[in-house]
């Protein structure tokens, strides 16, 4: 199966109490069977969240999905596949929004 290859990086940027942190990120390489980056882009027309929060969904789902597929026969993963695999395929069905501002009849 042929994969998209990501450099994965989270930064931490402030501590709990709002306090500044510098150095302190998690980097690492991940492979998908599907192209994040557009799946994001369709969650963007799906969701009527924020940006910052469809990206953080769609990146964290199909990082936790691949690695439940990648592990298929792992007991860890028994429970949750079922209800994972519904909820990527309610997002997938779920109708486009209208941009914002546009009008709807």
């Amino acid at each position: 199966m042929s994969s998209y290859r990501y450099r994965v990086t989270v930064e931490k940027l402030s501590d709990a109490n709002g306090e500044a942190v510098h150095g302190q990120s998690l980097s690492f390489y991940a492979t998908n069977h599907d192209d994040i980056l557009a799946i994001v882009e369709r969650l963007q027309t799906k969701l009527p969240f924020e940006s910052g929060t469809v990206a953080a969904l769609g990146v964290g789902l199909r990082l936790f999905s691949e690695v439940a597929l990648m592990r298929g026969n792992d007991p860890l993963f028994a429970q949750v596949r079922p209800a994972l695999r519904d909820f990527i395929q309610q997002l997938k069905i779920a109708p486009e929004r209208p941009p914002a501002g546009a009008q709807t009849s």
